[in-house]
């Protein structure tokens, strides 16, 4: 840059800096080369700041110094995608600053060295460039998500203002201060000398600071308050995409309070303000869900699916208004553990409806919903989006099962011999000889905790040292189960498959599969635990993971007594029928399985018998459990498909028991009656 000979160093420096902020001023953000533009002026702005602090810093040269500093980090902060967490430019600004006036502080603190000039150096013009530094290291702590720290200076910056204006803000009016500007104003010259003035900062901070208040106070179920503190926060300087996220938040704030209504209003004006604002349409699917409006809800799932699909972050823009530098979003950041605002991609919205389908009976859809996601795991399509997070998704293996029982109701048998196959095969690399459980039983564990308890392996250690790898032990064991129930799962759709297409040598050969895989698992009380047996089998009732594996028991054994029956193996078949009643009392296949085998063994008597101690027993307790729990809670994809046993199947064993018994008691008082009386 040429100058005049009569031009001092600072004189050509401030029209070098002048001259980059008019130059950004008068280019439109909409330029195509915008970006581009914003990286070439940040490297001037470098440039000259290498060059004035290539000297000793000066009371006269600090001003500018400082300012041209400020708009070098503004422009990088415009410039990043993540904002950087090195403080060491702002601190190193502030530090020359104290030079110039000769101050020297052995606290590097930067809180504290504001504290200690303010009250130390009265030049108007430093404090105001040492102002333009703390709305900037605001942002930054924004940015890291440290709202106290930021309240801290703000609270700093109010006091001073009241001693110098011996005006009293009060402390509730605080963020409104920042808004409107009464907290710091922009000098006279800040807009020739300023690539962003303060007062847009100010606006920036007071919409980040109260989008992260009103955040936090949904997180911590606060939820009127985070309504009253996010209201205003619209009305603040918002991108579309933050406008959109405030809204989702006073929407689901509203849902919460049991505001369902309410709550779909914010979320339409969510997707108003942004149609890409995927959470908003997938929080209106839950509410939807929750007034049982099915339609509505698979429709905005539906939308969301194809939306997702087509979604590229790439091309949507969203500026706040030209001019503005600094976008909130890249100051807002979600903790990608909050389920609110945070979450999954394509492959958990597709789950949430292919399930739902599921779910409502609708199979055909879900069966499609569930090909397109196996789809996108074989091509590893997933894009990672921001979405609500959901803990209740299942693991892979679970979805594949989940998509076998669609495909076994849609009667599409050869697509469930297929998906089980896979399974089976990739499981069976992993699996181990034999895996025994131990349940430990813990003597002051009240009875009304018995289903909190968890299953827990013999992993434990005599020294302290070997701790951790006992724990990884029992972690792998406890995978271990994971896998076996999965592979059993498959094998048992695998033979349903097959049984229902007619080809039993092969349905029966995965039935046993299926029965085989599931006695390896050996579950036992410590043999010092000096528990009976009946509190073992209490604990083995209440665990999750036992109860899943005895289900699975009991259909493996029921579906290969019926394969046994078809061929005529009645009493292998009744064999099985016992077997399943052990794994699982309740079952009413087995049981009707059992007693039609029975009779027809002309084991009349036995088959009556057992009828009736089930009906008095058993299905009573199974009645009761069912009214208490409303539904299993087995996986969803644990469905039977097995033939199940109709009411008037039911009844009609009733009624054939009934009658042999009224037939018999009639025999029997014949008999009785035509008996010779004998004398005394």
């Amino acid at each position: 840059m040429e100058s005049s000979g009569s031009k001092n160093c600072l004189e050509i420096w401030t029209e070098e800096n002048a001259k980059l902020v008019a130059e950004l001023k008068n280019i439109s953000t909409n330029t195509a080369k915008w970006t581009d533009i914003l990286r070439q002026n940040f490297v001037y702005f470098i440039k000259l700041l290498e060059k004035i602090q290539g000297l000793p810093p000066t009371v006269p040269s600090i001003p500018l110094e400082l300012t041209v500093l400020y708009n070098a980090i503004v422009l990088n902060i415009s410039l990043s995608d993540v904002v950087c967490n090195d403080d060491s430019l702002l601190l190193k600004g502030f530090t020359r600053g104290l030079e110039a006036y000769g101050k020297h502080f052995d606290d590097r603190g930067i809180v504290k060295l504001w504290e200690m000039t303010f009250r130390s150096i009265s030049d108007p013009t430093f404090i105001q460039t040492i102002d333009q530094l703390i709305y900037l290291q605001c942002l930054l702590w924004l940015s890291r998500n440290q709202l106290e720290d930021v309240e801290i200076v703000l609270h700093m910056l109010r006091e001073r203002s009241s001693s110098v204006s011996d005006v009293n803000i009060q402390h509730d009016d605080l963020w409104q201060c920042i808004k409107t500007g009464n907290l710091l104003k922009d000098s006279s010259e800040s807009h020739l000398l300023l690539v962003q003035s303060l007062s847009t900062l100010g606006k920036l901070m007071y919409t980040c600071a109260t989008f992260l208040r009103g955040f936090r106070k949904v997180e911590q179920g606060h939820y009127l308050e985070a309504i009253d503190i996010l209201q205003p926060a619209a009305e603040g300087l918002c991108s579309k995409r933050i406008l959109a996220e405030i809204y989702t938040l006073i929407g689901y704030s509203s849902v919460q309070l049991g505001r369902p209504q309410t709550g779909l209003q914010y979320f339409r004006w969510a997707l108003q303000a942004d149609i890409q604002c995927f959470p908003a349409l997938y929080h209106a699917a839950m509410v939807y869900r929750q007034l049982e409006m099915v339609e509505a809800e698979l429709e905005a799932l539906n939308h969301l699916s194809v939306l997702l699909e087509s979604w590229d972050q790439s091309k949507d823009a969203n500026h706040v208004e030209p001019q503005i530098l600094i976008q909130p979003e890249q100051l807002v950041r979600i903790p990608s553990t909050s389920h609110l605002l945070t979450s999954v991609n394509q492959v958990y919205v597709k789950h949430s409806l292919a399930r739902r389908c599921l779910q409502m009976g609708r199979t055909e859809e879900a069966a499609e919903h569930y090909l397109d996601l196996l789809a996108l795991f074989f091509e590893g399509s997933q894009k990672e989006i921001f979405l609500v997070a959901d803990s209740t998704v299942p693991r892979i293996p679970e979805i594949y099962l989940e998509a076998a029982v669609a495909l076994l109701q849609c009667q599409r048998y050869h697509d469930v011999i297929t998906i089980c196959e896979e399974i089976s095969c990739k499981m069976s690399t992993l699996l181990s000889e034999k895996l025994t459980y131990e349940i430990i039983v813990n003597e002051w564990l009240p009875k009304d905790c018995l289903e909190r308890t968890e299953i827990d392996m013999v992993c434990q250690s005599s020294h302290s040292d070997h701790l951790n790898q006992s724990q990884t032990h029992c972690a792998t064991k406890k995978e271990t189960l994971n896998y076996i129930l999965w592979m059993a799962t498959a094998f048992l759709y695998q033979a349903q498959a097959f049984s229902l297409l007619g080809n039993n040598k092969e349905s029966l050969t995965n039935f046993s599969r299926c029965v085989n895989l599931l006695l390896k698992v050996q579950v036992v009380g410590p043999s010092d635990s000096g528990e009976p047996n009946n509190q073992i089998d209490t604990l083995k009732e209440n665990i999750m993971e036992i109860k899943y594996l005895q289900k699975l028991k009991s259909l493996g054994f029921v579906g290969k007594g019926m394969q046994l029956t078809e061929r005529g193996q009645d009493r292998e078949a009744l064999q099985n029928f016992h077997l399943s009643l052990q794994a699982c009392s309740d079952s009413m296949e087995a049981a009707y399985n059992l007693v039609q085998v029975l009779w027809k063994l002309k084991r009349k008597d036995e088959a009556a018998s057992f009828w009736q101690k089930y009906y008095r027993s058993t299905k009573a307790a199974a009645e009761k459990v069912q009214q208490e729990s409303g539904s299993q809670k087995f996986s969803l994809f644990m469905i039977s498909h097995l033939k199940e046993v109709s009411a008037s199947e039911e009844e009609a064993v009733s009624k054939m028991v009934h009658a042999h018994y009224t037939h018999h008691s009639k025999a029997k008082s014949t008999t009785e009656f035509l008996r010779p009386m004998s004398y005394l």
